[in-house]
């Protein structure tokens, strides 16, 4: 995905070029194919170019526009470009080689502020009217692009690092212990405040309009106002999901360059990359496949309920696709400790699994290696195209399926009957004592910010609380998906950006989400208890039959611990790094993370090691040597 950035001085005073200069040079491997800078008066906007698709060759960004009085840049990938074309008087001639950053700005043309709602794909974009002074920002559906902001009554800055934002002068860099705290004790957050005090994130299906009168930030789209689908019959479901992903594939794979997708055991990539393959295969081309492949035994690690060497199952779905070239990285040359400290060179900001960032890092070098402009993955289908459902125990039904069951039976035919006061007093009763337990957190950095009752205040309002969400299987789905504020899409996208790559999620396209969401919960789940039933309806014949029929779920990173004790002399030098460290100190416990680093190298590779290093070891570690930085 290209980048853009921008400042605008709302006051009227002239940008300074070396300001513009600055956040240019700092996002500057966003552009490998070009960049461009546009300044007049009191603004300046840029764009860094990643041609993602043929006629993005031909686009020319940012751009004023004397007769409109208009300022625009933007990046983007819009998949109804047809419909746009029609709704927008596009003449024929013009369609075939018009970029979609040209497409965009036609829909803002015509439809203004109302834009956003009508563009599908991913993108963001930025509109400069001088005479109003007025800037206007808006990011795409589930946020599948990034873009960062800070805003006072004289200027507003932005750009889709936040690199650009923590290059321009005069703007502090002060830690936002909040998100701190929220990384180290796995809580998203509202999806609003970066990692620095005073930078924000523009979170997804918002649009942001700043002027001397003010800033304000809108919603523009709601997936839970998407309406519930009421279909014939059980087999329209089934052809239903089918359909509207191969068309999100299908739109996806229009890149300037060879495409490429990552490739487990599971449903969810499987699905994708045979839809990819299959509609390559009409072109007579091939897929590039990515499938992370464990170093060391897993069996220990995962327990009865999992799979980590997901690559039988991944070389079943290769071959039953026929045109797919399976690459299986073993991401030896990766270490757990290097690639955290790579990812926080290139994102500057801790994330969230840093247990599982040596093979992202390795499957994007090897994509890159391979040429691909591309790489598509599967990462939201957990709670869309494969959502579990609600099974109950049926004659015959697989031990793994038997267990995870009796667990939904607790949640969702007891649990309901207790008051909802009663699960309240519950609720606020444990945070009041919570201890946080299997984090890296230092306790009296939690008690400082009474963290504890923050989460539980922000659960309460957006009935996100555990037993909320268990009764509520709908409301479970949007706690996975957070729409309207989840960080996924940017992630992917700074994360490509960093390799000269496009990032791109069939699974969490607007018309997939909102399809998955609009389907009765009841069809999720099979006569005989299995789950992701709709998904294994939808894809008979696509996939294989042992990935179809599999009740187990992968578990990336299995074998995490085995990887972290053979580069212990890495890892005891980094926790000495957290020692000599007096800002880590302040947030990280690295009491408790020497102890269970400690327990990880003197215990068998089980379950419980695996879960300490994910929790405490891996996350603690990240956030330990991103807060050093303030030091």
């Amino acid at each position: 995905m290209s980048g853009i950035l921008g400042l605008v001085n709302l006051d009227g005073a002239p940008v300074e070029a070396a300001s513009l200069e600055a956040m240019r040079d700092a996002m500057a491997f966003w552009g490998p194919d070009g960049i461009r800078i546009w300044r007049t008066g009191a603004a300046g906007l840029g764009q860094l170019t990643l041609f993602n698709t043929p006629e993005a060759v031909g686009e020319s960004l940012p751009r004023w526009l004397p007769d409109e009085g208009l300022g625009f840049t933007a990046e983007a990938r819009i998949d109804n470009r047809e419909e746009l074309f029609a709704a927008l008087d596009v003449p024929p001639s013009g369609r075939a080689t018009m970029p979609d950053g040209d497409l965009l700005l036609r829909a803002y043309l015509r439809w203004g502020e109302a834009a956003p709602d009508r563009v599908l794909g991913d993108w963001s974009f930025a509109a400069w009217h001088p005479a109003e002074r007025r800037l206007f920002l808006a990011r795409d559906h589930h946020g599948n692009t990034a873009l960062y902001y800070a805003a006072d009554d004289r200027r507003v800055a932005f750009g889709s690092s936040i690199k650009a934002l923590l290059a321009l002068p005069g703007l502090p860099h002060r830690l936002n212990e909040l998100r701190l705290a929220q990384v180290l004790t796995s809580w998203t957050g509202d999806g609003t405040e970066s990692f620095y005090e005073g930078i924000h994130v523009l979170p997804p299906a918002h649009a942001l309009t700043a002027s001397p009168a003010g800033t304000s930030k809108r919603l523009y789209w709601s997936l839970e106002d998407a309406p519930k689908l009421r279909l014939k019959s059980d087999a329209d479901y089934v052809e239903g999901l089918r359909s509207v992903l191969d068309e999100a594939v299908r739109c996806r794979l229009r890149s300037h360059r060879p495409v490429g997708a990552t490739l487990s055991g599971g449903l969810d990539s499987g699905s994708v990359s045979v839809l990819a393959a299959r509609a390559l295969a009409a072109r007579g081309k091939r897929l590039s496949g990515f499938c992370s492949a464990p170093l060391h035994d897993v069996t220990d690690t995962i327990g009865p309920y999992r799979f980590g060497d997901e690559t039988p199952l991944a070389r079943a779905t290769a071959a039953h696709a026929g045109n797919i070239d399976l690459h299986l990285l073993r991401s030896e040359a990766v270490s757990p400790v290097s690639a955290i400290r790579q990812v926080l060179a290139f994102q500057d900001a801790p994330g969230h699994s840093a247990c599982n960032f040596y093979w992202m890092v390795d499957m994007l070098q090897s994509a890159r290696a391979e040429g691909l402009g591309t790489l598509l993955t599967g990462q939201g289908g957990n709670a869309s195209i494969s959502w579990h459902g609600t099974p109950w125990v049926a004659p015959g039904m697989a031990p793994e399926q038997a267990h995870d069951l009796r667990r939904r039976l607790k949640y969702q035919v007891l649990l309901p009957l207790v008051p909802e006061v009663v699960l309240l007093w519950r609720a606020r009763r444990q945070a009041r004592g919570r201890r946080w337990e299997n984090t890296a957190i230092r306790p009296e950095f939690a008690r400082r910010l009474r963290l504890a009752e923050r989460r539980l205040a922000e659960e309460e309002a957006d009935r996100e609380l555990s037993h909320q969400t268990l009764r509520d299987p709908e409301r479970m789905r949007y706690s996975i998906i957070e729409p309207g504020r989840s960080s996924v899409g940017a992630i992917w996208t700074e994360w490509g950006a960093a390799f000269g790559l496009e990032v791109r999620d069939p699974t969490l396209d607007r018309r997939v989400l909102e399809f998955s969401l609009g389907v009765p919960n009841r069809l999720y789940t099979a006569p005989d208890g299995t789950d992701r039933y709709l998904l294994r309806r939808a894809m008979k014949g696509l996939l294989p039959p042992e990935v179809l029929q599999n009740p187990r779920r992968g578990r990336q990173a299995a074998d995490i611990v085995a990887r972290l004790t053979s580069h212990a002399s890495e890892m005891d030098a980094a926790l000495a790094e957290l020692e000599g460290s007096r800002a880590a100190g302040e947030y990280v416990n690295v009491a408790e993370l020497k102890r269970a680093w400690g327990a990880v190298l003197a215990g068998p590779p089980d379950a419980k090691a695996y879960n300490r290093a994910v929790t405490v070891v891996t996350r603690g570690l990240m956030a330990g040597l991103f807060a050093a930085r303030f030091s």
